[in-house]
């Protein structure tokens, strides 16, 4: 089960994702963890279409994703995980799937309560969650893009 990576983005699918995370990952599958989104065969028909011929899409629940992630456990296919916010995140970690890093990329809550960065912006529930994560040891860091810093992030007040 080789997670490249586990990336937080409330837009799910998009340019950053088709241009910059799948090619500097080398992701062969990318999983998208979203209750909503499993229900939508609208909007799954979209995205599958946007995803290169290359890698393969699984659109499913969260805990249909971590199921398909523990259960190939042994699989050497690299795959790149989204969510799109930081609950479904700690679904994941709770559920037993094993990540030592989280990257949060676009997240912008209406009724945000802290502004982590340009991108990031969170309410109360998102922010008990990635306090959660850390106390877990798991890294987290914003980065939008692969060639951008990423910023680490040490503490959740």
């Amino acid at each position: 089960m080789p997670i490249v990576l586990i990336r937080v983005d409330d837009r799910l699918v998009h340019g950053q994702i088709l241009e910059g995370w799948l090619p500097s990952t080398r992701a062969e599958e990318l999983l998208i963890a979203n209750d909503a989104l499993a229900e939508d065969d609208l909007q799954k028909m979209i995205m599958e279409s946007a995803i290169p011929y290359s890698v393969s899409l699984v659109i499913d629940s969260v805990d249909k994703i971590a199921a398909i992630l523990l259960d190939e456990n042994l699989s050497q296919t690299r795959r790149m995980v989204i969510v799109d916010n930081p609950v479904d995140a700690l679904r994941l970690r709770k559920a037993g799937v094993d990540f030592d890093s989280l990257n949060l990329g676009n997240i912008v809550e209406p009724e945000y309560k802290a502004c982590l960065s340009r991108s990031v912006a969170l309410g109360e529930e998102c922010l008990s969650a990635l306090r959660e994560i850390m106390e877990e040891g798991i890294k987290i860091s914003i980065q939008s893009v692969p060639f951008e810093k990423a910023v680490e992030l040490n503490c959740i007040r």
